[in-house]
């Protein structure tokens, strides 16, 4: 159902807003949430909605209705997936005083540019440690993501929720966002059970083609939308399971086409690097500009399984890699959940209709998903 926001003036299913805040982050009356967006435009921008600000600002006002404390941050665009937040998004979610110490300490262009080491973040955690909880939650409703930052990493060690929506607009809230949340994490848990079981993996995809990797030693994680522990991390729409590959180990080719085209443009990998993009997908100029300035983003870094049963829309990536029988992969970095590749890019693709096998240490084989049919849970 829809209900007409009178503050705002936007027609919105505040219903699920409420839900957002209220079961997604288990907040409570009181908590303190902020809602930060970059200033990209819209895909499908309309009257209602015609920036990403206007959403943040309809969302806060959802919790400010619910009894919550809710602040909202825009900033300019980082213009790349993977690229850590501006210093306003910093100061609006971590203790007083963090971002001056960083300063101050030489830290902050190192942790900006990625280039900051163990003893450097150590420092930063130091200085975190004991300092009351700035904000209970933070969610990013950006264009370009930020869950493959230092800024999660380090916010996350705070105690602070936080969920990332990149590339999400508006009709994220009217679909998947309504899924079964108990279903998905059923499906997400049994996905995340077999990847932690699994020491190679092997996808094969419309066109014939086959992609083959190493999982061995490396564990599977659950995004299934349940943000509400201390530090909880994910991205909404919850719906996925995924694991970083071992690097130099992926191999062969892998279809990434629409639904209605599914073998239309591809990837060929050899040693666990990018080789070849095959079929001139409108993407490819873009992105071999990127690789070209980022030679470490041809790595394999992800591969992740949807869990969502309400997940439709192939043509926003947020949604499509959680669509129920596919599987998605990604380049670039993966050192925030157990690889080894940083570097300030990561991006996503799909695989739909494949075929997904993932081999036990003793040999045996689960498939998890065949011909886009769903079959763990």
């Amino acid at each position: 159902k829809h209900r007409y926001h009178p503050r705002i003036g936007h027609v919105l299913n505040l219903d699920t807003l409420h839900q957002t805040l209220k079961v997604n982050f288990g907040c409570k009356t009181g908590d303190r949430v902020v809602i930060a967006t970059d200033d990209m435009p819209y895909l499908e921008p309309t009257e209602d909605f015609p920036d990403r600000t206007t959403l943040a600002e309809v969302i806060a006002a959802a919790g400010r209705e619910a009894g919550l404390d809710t602040q909202t941050v825009s900033y300019p665009s980082t213009k790349g997936h993977g690229r850590e937040p501006p210093k306003s998004v910093f100061d609006a979610v971590f203790p007083e005083g963090f971002t001056d110490f960083a300063v101050d300490s030489g830290l902050w262009e190192p942790l900006q540019e990625k280039t900051i080491d163990e003893a450097g973040l150590e420092r930063l955690r130091s200085f975190l440690d004991g300092k009351p909880q700035a904000t209970y939650a933070t969610l990013i409703v950006s264009y370009f993501s930020t869950s493959h930052t230092r800024f999660r990493q380090l916010l996350n060690g705070t105690g602070t929720r936080l969920a990332t929506m990149p590339t999400s607009e508006p009709f994220i809230f009217e679909g998947v966002m309504t899924a079964d949340w108990t279903a998905v994490a059923r499906r997400g848990d049994a996905v995340k059970e077999a990847l932690d079981q699994a020491v190679s993996a092997e996808i094969c995809s419309p066109g014939g083609r086959k992609l083959t990797m190493s999982l061995d030693g490396r564990p599977g994680f659950a995004c299934s939308g349940d943000l509400t522990k201390p530090g909880a991390f994910g991205n909404l729409p919850g719906g996925e399971s995924y694991i970083a590959p071992i690097e130099g180990t992926a191999a062969g080719e892998v279809s990434i086409g629409y639904p209605d085209a599914p073998d239309g443009w591809a990837f060929r990998f050899d040693a666990g690097r990018l080789a070849e993009i095959i079929g001139n997908p409108p993407f490819q100029k873009e992105l071999e500009q990127t690789l070209e300035r980022l030679p470490d983003a041809r790595q394999l870094c992800e591969l992740g399984i949807g869990t969502n049963e309400k997940a439709t829309r192939y043509d926003n990536v947020l949604e499509a890699e959680k669509m129920l029988g596919t599987v998605h992969f990604a380049l670039g970095d993966n050192a925030g959940f157990g690889g080894a590749v940083k570097v300030p890019f990561h991006c996503d693709y799909v695989v739909h209709q494949p075929s997904l096998t993932l081999t036990q240490p003793d040999g045996s084989e689960t498939v998890a998903i065949r011909d886009g049919h769903f079959l763990l849970a």
